[in-house]
């Protein structure tokens, strides 16, 4: 009498290569968009910040009265005919300009509308310690000063 031989079901080496390189070619292609991803997370994040930075330097400026002449958060001269540039960190507090450190730019400039009407350009670019053409990105607005 032969003795019972158990068949047992299981794959191949060449059935397991065959899946491996097809899963392999499959997650490629996403291994590739993961550094894209994470750039476009990281613009995304920093103009968000620029963006709730100007809101912040912009309602401080609203806020200034006309006797003052300086807003009470920043410390930005309304009436002033000459330009500021204030340095920023990533919690929208006013720091110097600190090389190496992620923050922000913001550039205050008086601009004239009318004989009895100025405004503010507020200018915010990043990273602070670019210069000219180096900067990452920057958006501006201009501030209504109530001088009355």
């Amino acid at each position: 009498m032969k003795p019972y031989l158990r068949k047992t079901a299981a794959f191949s080496l060449v059935e397991v290569v065959i899946a491996i390189g097809i899963v392999s070619l499959a997650l490629l292609p996403l291994l590739g968009l993961l550094p894209v991803g994470l750039n476009s997370n990281r613009s995304s994040t920093t103009q968000t910040g620029a963006m709730s930075l100007i809101t912040a330097i912009s309602a401080d400026i609203r806020s200034t009265t006309a006797t003052t002449g300086v807003s009470p958060r920043f410390g930005i001269r309304t009436t002033a005919s000459g330009g500021q540039t204030l340095y920023f960190d990533e919690s929208e507090t006013v720091t110097g300009l600190q090389p190496g450190k992620p923050g922000y730019k913001a550039d205050i400039e008086p601009v004239k509308i009318s004989t009895t009407m100025t405004a503010l350009r507020v200018t915010v670019s990043w990273p602070p310690q670019a210069s000219g053409g180096n900067v990452l990105g920057s958006a501006d607005v201009i501030v209504p000063v109530d001088n009355n």
